[in-house]
């Protein structure tokens, strides 16, 4: 992930299911009805976060657009950007995004052993972590830049 070493970047693409088609990263905007934002929050777990990756030594935030589908999309904040009010906050140490990344740790674990820490709608918790579990979102994971 972009400054994080984990290997995610702009520029990701997305899917919500094999063989449909590709939700490019970048095109996440303001949540509308019909979508709702989910911020990652990769970094130091425990420490106050900044919402301007700017700041030195402040985790990475990406934002994702959610639709019933599945994710629309997944960018980084730019420098300077605010992030927008999520529905759904994910938070998790660069070293178990790592782990993540590789395949070595399932986010539901990560959830159930309280190294993903989360805040906010937990119905759309419940849908991503399931989404975690589809062959999309290995297709997902292996679209991203190596680190």
């Amino acid at each position: 992930m972009s400054g994080s070493g984990t290997g995610a970047g702009k520029g990701a693409g997305v899917t919500d299911e094999p063989g449909s088609s590709d939700n490019t990263a970048g095109t996440a905007g303001p949540a509308s009805t019909d979508h709702e934002l989910v911020t990652l929050i990769v970094g130091p777990l425990g420490r106050s976060r900044s919402k301007r990756p700017s700041d030195a030594g402040a985790p990475v935030t990406y934002l994702c657009e959610w639709s019933a589908e599945g994710p629309t999309g997944l960018r980084s904040l730019a420098p300077g950007e605010m992030a927008p009010e999520p529905v759904l906050e994910l938070s998790i140490s660069t070293e178990d995004a790592d782990l993540v990344l590789r395949g070595e740790l399932a986010p539901s674990v990560a959830f159930m052993q309280g190294r993903l820490k989360t805040a906010g709608d937990n119905a759309l918790l419940l849908r991503v972590l399931a989404w975690t579990t589809t062959s999309a979102f290995a297709k997902a994971l292996a679209s991203l830049p190596a680190s």
